[in-house]
């Protein structure tokens, strides 16, 4: 792969499920600077209605909830790329995370693909849990590797969207946290 330059991040979220945009969509509102990295795997494509997403009464496709999201996290400054993560590596101060065709430098990373366990096997990190699928994290989403954060499915917890959702979230404050050096809340005037 030939890289011309390397764009600089904030934060490189590899995974656009609901786990992944929600982080993305906090974090953008907080002003840090995000780029997520979609291979368009979540399983969300594949289902024909969420029926127990909150604020859709009616339901709403997969596809669409996740258009919908990829929308409001590009709205708040997350730069949306549908590409494929080829490797991550470690190198001060965070890390390098290739595709195909580019490379991004980031002081943080957050893993919310459990399609892509290798990423996390590359970076030195033991799976386990059922299936020996999962990375273990703390209760912030970090993950054995300093900077690197864990979300969603890849982490072992239930594959609801909404509880994804609400674990991205709690990843992008910890990181916002980090940031910012304390205590963060993201409240709408």
């Amino acid at each position: 792969m030939k890289v011309s330059y390397m764009e600089e991040f904030d934060v490189v979220i590899v995974g656009g499920g609901m786990a992944g945009l929600s982080a993305g969509v906090f974090l953008g509102r907080a002003g840090v600077h995000t780029c997520l990295l979609d291979g368009t795997e979540s399983s969300l494509r594949r289902v024909e209605r969420v029926n127990n997403y909150i604020g859709f009464p009616d339901g709403v496709g997969g596809t669409e909830l996740l258009e919908r999201s990829r929308e409001q996290a590009a709205r708040f400054g997350v730069r949306v790329s549908d590409e494929s993560v080829s490797s991550i590596a470690p190198e001060a101060p965070g890390f390098v995370v290739k595709t195909g065709t580019s490379a991004f430098g980031c002081r943080f990373v957050i893993l919310a693909s459990n399609k892509r366990t290798d990423l996390a096997t590359g970076l030195g990190l033991s799976l386990g849990g059922h299936g020996g699928r999962f990375v273990a994290v703390d209760a912030d989403g970090q993950t054995a590797v300093p900077g690197c954060f864990a979300t969603g499915r890849i982490t072992g917890i239930p594959s609801q969207a909404v509880i994804a959702a609400g674990d991205g979230a709690r990843v992008a404050i910890a990181i916002i946290q980090q940031i910012r050096g304390g205590y963060y809340v993201d409240h709408d005037t």
